[in-house]
């Protein structure tokens, strides 16, 4: 009797693995209606409007300066991480839909289809648009880490700040060593999670079209420091100046950093919800009020996503077959 092939409800674990995607969705959707109670818990419509109406147009239109200059930056670093013909106009074009669709899908989806954005418009092998966009994560996380020690290891405690100093500086000594002992690393490769990144960027099997060279690297960790400088810049006017919070700098830099890291909690596209919740906590801990806190908040998120959308539409109109990349 001819033997026939199990489809795939029947195969072993397809259940199982059915049942952990359903869980990773219902885990997300909890998490950010979870942060979207509490951020709207006790507001005042009446006062959150009035704190709309107040926000001065030209402190608005300074803050959206500021974003606008924070994405030129990252469009310069992924420029960077390729040949110079693909030039900083072609990587702006990228940034902005992988801006955009962070916003639409979860899980940072927008970075897979800048990926495919790369590969299908810019003639860029999808290998090599993979390992930029990754070691733009890698940076990106790197710094947030190192910007928490310096800001809030005086917080905490002043041993915490020099003992996660050490493991960070340790940790990018390894990363530079293992770049350039390829041997070694291998041969104790599996023993050291955090090594996988290093090995994700020099595998030749991984990246075969283009290798990134030192000088690549190095280009993107001094433009990943712009990146965040503008950022925080972006965050502390819209704090300060646009939102008018009674906070010091330090204290805009706190703020700052709970809401980039709370974007990177698994949650609704765009982390809706948890942004909001985020700013709203930590700027409550410094006396700020929630409808002030809540409209910031709604501000920057409209920032960020109407001229990314806006981008999209436009760069769609022009190429009808851009929505085959989406």
């Amino acid at each position: 009797m001819e033997k026939t092939k199990p489809s795939e409800d029947n195969r072993p674990g397809w259940g199982r693995g059915k049942f952990f995607k359903l869980f990773k969705v219902l885990l997300r959707v909890t998490v950010s209606v979870i942060c979207l109670v509490y951020a709207l818990r006790g507001v005042d419509v009446a006062v959150l409007r009035n704190v709309f109406l107040k926000y001065s147009k030209i402190n608005v239109a300074a803050v959206l300066f500021i974003f606008a200059l924070c994405v030129w930056i990252q469009a310069l670093r992924l420029s960077l991480l390729f040949d110079p013909g693909l030039g900083v106009l072609n990587a702006l074009k990228a940034v902005l839909v992988g801006l955009g669709f962070n916003n639409v899908l979860p899980a940072k989806g927008g970075e897979v289809v800048k990926v495919a954005y790369v590969s299908k418009f810019l003639n860029r092998p999808a290998s090599t648009a993979t390992a930029a966009v990754f070691l733009e994560r890698f940076l990106d996380a790197n710094c947030l880490y190192f910007l928490s020690i310096l800001v809030l290891g005086d917080m905490i405690n002043q041993s915490v700040k020099w003992w996660a100093g050490a493991f960070f500086v340790i940790f990018w000594s390894l990363f530079v060593f293992f770049r350039v002992r390829h041997d070694v690393l291998l041969k104790i490769w599996g023993l050291f999670t955090l090594l996988g990144h290093v090995r994700y960027l020099d595998e030749p099997r991984i990246i075969p079209p283009q290798r990134m060279s030192q000088r690549q690297i190095l280009a993107a960790v001094v433009s990943t420091a712009g990146v965040w400088v503008t950022y925080f810049a972006y965050s502390a006017s819209a704090f300060v100046v646009a939102g008018n919070f009674p906070i010091s700098l330090e204290d805009a830099a706190v703020i700052f950093l709970v809401s980039a890291a709370g974007q990177l909690v698994p949650s609704s596209p765009g982390s809706l919800g948890v942004f909001e919740a985020s700013i709203v906590w930590s700027a409550g801990v410094f006396g700020v009020e929630r409808e002030q806190a809540l409209g910031i908040a709604f501000l920057m998120r409209v920032i960020q996503f109407l001229p990314t959308a806006a981008a999209i539409v436009f760069m769609a109109g022009r190429r009808r077959e851009f929505r085959e990349v989406a």
